[in-house]
């Protein structure tokens, strides 16, 4: 899984019927911290997030294609969830 930030929509005027009704995102893949990486990739929507919002991707064919509900969906990212916050233990506090 993934941290991102949602950049941007692709619009197409046909893709595959299996995927109807979930729009296809551009995102920014971010470090845990929040920090760029300067990746980018593409997932589907399941659960309707906008431009901006930080979000946990699953990129994985049979979880992605199960979060779908169709076995032979072509996708192999989607959004799972919204990340409200993120919180991280101290180096120093992580070798105790």
């Amino acid at each position: 899984m993934k941290i991102c930030t949602v950049s941007g929509q692709i619009i197409s005027t046909e893709k595959n019927h299996r995927l109807s009704g979930y729009p296809l995102l551009t995102l920014d893949v971010l470090e845990v911290d929040g920090t760029p990486t300067g990746k980018e990739l593409a997932a589907f929507d399941t659960i309707g997030v906008g431009i901006g919002e930080r979000v946990l991707v699953t990129i994985e064919g049979d979880a992605a294609v199960q979060l779908i509900g169709h076995q032979d969906a072509p996708v192999d990212a989607v959004i799972v969830g919204v990340v409200d916050k993120v919180e991280l233990l101290s180096r120093e506090r992580a070798q105790i």
